[in-house]
C-alpha cells in the first residue's frame, strides 16, 4: 500500500538531484541518476512546474487510497457527520462521492504508483 506523499519534499529532492546532475564535479551515482529520472517523469505530467504546483497543492494521494480520502474530506468540511446516530451515514454512496471529487484532482503516476493531487 502506498503512503500520502508530500509533493514539496519530491520537488526539494527534484531541484537538488538536477543541479547536481548538471554540476560537471558533482557526478550523480547510478541510484542517483534513476531517481532523478523518476521525478523528472513525475515533473512531467504536472501542468507547471513540479516545484510551483507544491506550492498551491502538496499532497498526494494514492490512487487506492481516494475513497477513504473523499469520506475524510466530507466528514472535515460538514458535508456528512461523524455521528453514530445519523443513521444516513450508511446510505451514502462514499464510492461515487470519490469518483466526482476525482474531477478536481490531477492523476500522476510516481514509481509505478498512481496518485491524485487536486488541480489548481
Amino acid at each position: 500500500m502506498s503512503a500520502y506523499l508530500d509533493l514539496r519534499d519530491l520537488a526539494t529532492e527534484y531541484v537538488n538531484l538536477k543541479e547536481r546532475d548538471e554540476d560537471k564535479e558533482d557526478k550523480l551515482e547510478d541510484e542517483e541518476k534513476e531517481r532523478l529520472g523518476v521525478l523528472k517523469a513525475l515533473n512531467e505530467q504536472l501542468f507547471t512546474d513540479m516545484t510551483d504546483y507544491a506550492e498551491n497543492e502538496s499532497t498526494m494521494i494514492p490512487d487506492e487510497e481516494f475513497e477513504e480520502y473523499a469520506q475524510d474530506f466530507a466528514y472535515d468540511v460538514g458535508f456528512a457527520t461523524r455521528d453514530d446516530n445519523n443513521p444516513l451515514s450508511s446510505f451514502i454512496d462514499w464510492e461515487g462521492w470519490a469518483d466526482f471529487l476525482k474531477g478536481d484532482y490531477t492523476e500522476v503516476t510516481f514509481d509505478g504508483d498512481t496518485y491524485l493531487i487536486r488541480s489548481y
